[in-house]
């Protein structure tokens, strides 16, 4: 397989972007991308600036160019996103990259302040949350308003009742009616950890 094959199936599968979505994106017909990810042939110029704008990265990192930078910093792709603490107040603006920048007004950063889900997510760790009216899965993290405060918890349905739990021993939330407790403000996609400040710790013995 060539490294461009290499390269577009892995950033499609980073992206999460199935065939048809990208030949929708790109006006590329089915049949051409499924042979550029065959490594059948390669995109001739026109078509492969098609695609790496699509998919937010540089013409020469999906060709396998040395030196060439893999993402491509523009307005299409670059956005500012809200850092809230757990009172949701903003603290912060931060940049993040993306293939489509329209869906910013969905997504906010909150920082963690609890130990719920400890040491998967440290308090202290940013979380990056894209706005969902109720719980859509079972798989996701989910930020929930309660008492005021934003926490974090992975829900379960068990029959009639809806169990929220955190990934330590935190203690469980069982909820009946959870709409009258607690409100969903979205589900987790990404964890931010400032290294450096663990690296310190690490040192410190802490």
């Amino acid at each position: 397989m060539s490294i461009f094959a290499q390269r577009l199936e892995s950033v499609m599968k980073e992206k999460q972007l199935r065939q048809h979505e990208l030949c929708r994106m790109t006006g590329i017909s089915k049949s051409f991308i499924s042979s550029y990810l065959a490594g059948r042939f390669s995109p001739k110029a026109d078509k492969l600036a098609l695609i790496a704008k699509a998919l937010g990265v540089s013409e020469g990192w999906l060709m396998g160019y040395e030196n060439s930078v893999k993402y491509c910093y523009s307005s299409e792709n670059v956005a500012k996103i809200a850092v809230k603490d757990n009172n949701g107040r903003t603290v912060s603006y931060r940049p993040v990259t993306y293939t489509n920048a329209a869906k910013a007004n969905k997504l906010t950063f909150y920082v963690c302040r609890d130990g719920n889900n400890f040491p998967q997510i440290k308090s202290g760790d940013i979380l990056l949350v894209e706005k969902c009216a109720d719980f859509e899965d079972e798989k996701h993290i989910y930020a929930i308003r309660k008492d005021g405060k934003i926490t974090f918890r992975r829900p379960r349905f068990n029959g009639e009742v809806l169990v929220l739990s955190g990934e330590n021993t935190a203690p469980t939330i069982y909820l009946d009616d959870y709409h009258n407790e607690i409100i969903v403000i979205g589900k987790v996609l990404e964890l931010r950890r400032d290294m450096s400040k663990e690296d310190d710790e690490d040192e410190h013995g802490h």
